[in-house]
């Protein structure tokens, strides 16, 4: 796909966009497309910072993510904002709309959620989140996940099976103790989002703490499951409402706290699963896994 295809696309989608999100509070104007090699994603990103929000804090692993593959970026503006694309793939046009809805979300959504401001200005003055684990957290998990769900409805097939998504989900809750310190935030919010994308939701929801995902009756699998439960919960709970993208420091709180306990026994169940932390070092895979933020 050509830079020109990929406009071409990308203009498409904002008009797209613009026909089914409701009161979008900013014009098709307002946005910026720009496209950049893996190699000048930073650079391009750090450009466009600059231009359209000089007040953002970059931080150290932002500049990884974006050298080692990101495929989409949002630069959120007060006025005008800019949508970021990576070239390095030969996207098909499906799978460029949907990164393309994604990020529009994150731009919907930071311009809507509490009262037209962005959670990030309210909270993340100064060091991002003031150091609050469960904010940084939860809104990281949250924005995601809104911005897959609806680029997901509205661009993607919207039909699973659990049969079909049983073995990610496992694969998202395994926590990789060999690598130390990996950020799982992105595949925990993926193992929900397969959840909460089923084609009989309601029933899965209803029946999730009987789903053979996190296996075994200790007590630390049952606390590892119950938390799981508890965070896709909150989601389904959120998407329930008139308009999900609204949320509150609350909500993001309770589910930030809630991810951080998850991580944490579910570290000590995989441990024991693999027969202790020492089995567990030697034994860790690494499943690497390139989305769009």
């Amino acid at each position: 796909m050509t830079i020109a295809d990929m406009r071409e696309c990308a203009d498409r989608t904002l008009k797209f966009f613009f026909q089914t999100m409701p009161d979008i509070p900013f014009d098709e104007n307002d946005i910026i497309f720009d496209f950049a090699p893996p190699t000048r994603m930073f650079a391009r990103y750090k450009l466009l910072c600059e231009k359209y929000r000089p007040r953002e804090i970059i931080l150290k692993e932002h500049e990884e993510q974006l050298a080692n593959g990101t495929s989409g970026q949002a630069v959120i503006g007060e006025s005008k904002s800019a949508v970021l694309i990576c070239t390095k793939q030969q996207f098909l046009k499906a799978n460029l709309r949907y990164i393309i809805f994604h990020e529009l979300m994150h731009i919907y959504c930071a311009k809507t959620e509490i009262a037209g401001k962005h959670f990030v200005d309210i909270y993340g003055s100064g060091e991002p989140y003031n150091n609050d684990e469960a904010l940084r957290d939860g809104y990281y998990i949250w924005s995601e996940f809104i911005a897959d769900y609806y680029a997901d409805k509205y661009t993607g097939s919207g039909q699973f099976s659990f049969e079909s998504v049983r073995d990610d989900i496992r694969q998202c809750l395994y926590k990789d103790i060999a690598a130390g310190g990996k950020d799982n935030r992105r595949d925990f919010e993926w193992a929900c989002l397969s959840l909460l994308t089923l084609f009989d939701t309601e029933a899965v929801i209803n029946r999730i703490t009987e789903l053979d995902i996190i296996s075994g009756n200790s007590t630390y699998a049952k606390n590892a499951r119950r938390l799981f439960d508890e965070c896709v919960q909150l989601l389904y709970n959120q998407i329930q409402a008139e308009k999900p993208w609204i949320i509150t420091g609350d909500f993001i709180g309770e589910l930030g706290e809630n991810y951080l306990s998850f991580e944490s026994v579910n570290t000590l169940y995989w441990c024991e699963r693999m027969g202790g932390i020492e089995a567990a070092m030697r034994g860790g895979g690494n499943r690497a896994q390139t989305r769009n933020t």
